[in-house]
């Protein structure tokens, strides 16, 4: 009777979900690889991996040799546990995802003040206090006076720059 209750509990998993398992850690292997140095520091991974991932960043140009890399980079992932190394990356997803909010912020004040002009400012003085009026307004009025459109591109980029930097 005890036989029957272990074969029970024996969770039975398909080849096709065997291979769909294995190819998706090839993929975060892949994704590791494209991961900057910086980037790579901060996810959790032990020193054979780490080293499987170096080694991909060098023979990035060889394609068979690689997709039989990545092959083995699946295998390590296969033999840990994932999920630390999936949360470190969804945490570097989501700050590259914030960054480029902040951009786009910057980028709809900076709009905003050239058309607007001073109006813009004082909206932007009620969002964030701690801006500096006066040197906004100055760089405003640089860009007004500017003659021509490189000279008015370089003073609304200065705009774009004082605007990140106070979101931040």
């Amino acid at each position: 009777m005890e036989n029957d209750a272990d074969i029970d509990e024996i969770e039975y998993v398909s080849k096709s979900q065997l291979k769909r398992d294995s190819l998706a850690l090839q993929d975060l292997g892949k994704r590791l690889a494209e991961l900057s140095a910086d980037q790579l520091a901060r996810i959790p991974l032990d020193a054979q991996l780490r080293e499987a991932i170096e080694l991909a960043h060098r023979i990035r140009n060889k394609r068979s040799a690689l997709k039989r890399h990545f092959q083995y980079i699946g295998k390590l992932l296969r033999a840990r546990d994932p999920e630390p190394i999936r949360a470190a990356l969804a945490d570097i997803d989501r700050e590259g995802q914030q960054s480029i909010q902040r951009h786009h912020r910057a980028e709809a004040w900076r709009d905003r003040i050239v058309e607007q002009g001073n109006s813009a400012i004082d909206a932007l003085l009620d969002e964030l206090p701690a801006a500096d009026r006066q040197k906004l307004r100055q760089l405003l009025r640089n860009f007004e006076h500017a003659g021509s459109d490189g000279k008015k591109t370089e003073h609304a980029r200065q705009i774009y720059r004082e605007i990140f930097q106070l979101l931040e």
